[in-house]
């Protein structure tokens, strides 16, 4: 037994250097393959986790590395342990760590798996909140969507987040880590209005815009090249979809959307 426990130590300790190197890398592969390896080892990777999360105290936190290291082993506690994973959000807080990454850790603590319903699509785990305020069909409107991205671009993708407004302070944003797309679902209207039409092309482009983010392997910020090649892979996908001077017109109507709520001071889509 004790042999036994000494070979699974073993093989955790290997998979989280895989997993290590990939976050600190920014290697995509590494990264999923860590990261799925130790999922499957479950609650019994948490201690090692624990340990390589607490051997810095993490007060100055500078290089994109650094937060991916972090973000990442955070965000697979807390895929394996919600409760656990609290433990260390509030202990890493306590060490007094930098600002912008105890946001990062407020905002992975903030999924709780009892406010969403999950169902599949096209291949995707699909989480959806409880409490969204829609007249739409989430999961069948997605289905459609989905089914218009080739399949290849879907590859690797760990999940959608469907959320609320005012979950988000962008309409959508892809966590490059751990490959999870979080899309802001905004349309009370009813499905006859024209205002649900515009709703749903803005729902619809920010979902291709964040997959686009995902197909390129964007890492965080908000860097200007990369949404540049997120919108321009969304307006591909919306051209394949729409009627051709309909898409024109709708584009119009987004932009000018995203023109007051960037005055208002929301962001269109972002990595995190």
């Amino acid at each position: 037994m004790e042999e036994q426990a000494n070979v699974d130590d073993q093989n955790i300790s290997r998979r989280l250097k895989t997993l290590i190197r990939g976050l600190t890398q920014d290697d995509v592969t590494e990264m999923y393959k860590g990261y799925r390896a130790l999922f499957e080892a479950g609650a019994a990777a948490i201690p090692q986790i624990r340990e390589a999360l607490f051997k810095s105290k993490w007060s100055s936190v500078k290089y994109p590395n650094e937060i991916r290291y972090i973000a990442g082993l955070v965000t697979l506690v807390h895929d394996l342990d919600e409760s656990e994973s609290e433990k260390i959000r509030i202990e890493l807080r306590r060490n007094r760590c930098d600002p912008a990454l105890a946001r990062i850790l407020d905002s992975i603590g903030s999924f709780k798996l009892n406010d969403f319903i999950n169902y599949d699509v096209c291949g995707v785990k699909i989480f959806e909140h409880k409490k969204l305020v829609t007249r739409q069909n989430v999961k069948r409107r997605l289905g459609q969507w989905l089914k218009s991205v080739p399949s290849e671009d879907l590859d690797q993708i760990e999940r959608i987040y469907v959320l609320r407004k005012e979950d988000l302070e962008a309409l959508g944003s892809y966590a490059p880590v751990l490959f999870c797309i979080n899309l802001a679902w905004d349309n009370p209207s009813p499905r006859w209005s024209p205002m649900s039409w515009v709703k749903n092309f803005e729902i619809e482009s920010t979902l291709y815009h964040e997959i686009g983010h995902h197909v390129h392997r964007d890492t965080f910020g908000q860097d200007p090249d990369q949404e540049v090649d997120a919108e321009n892979y969304a307006n591909r996908i919306m051209a394949n979809r729409s009627n051709r001077f309909l898409f024109r017109v709708a584009r119009l109507l987004k932009r000018a959307i995203e023109q007051a709520l960037a005055a208002d001071g929301h962001l269109k889509g972002a990595t995190t």
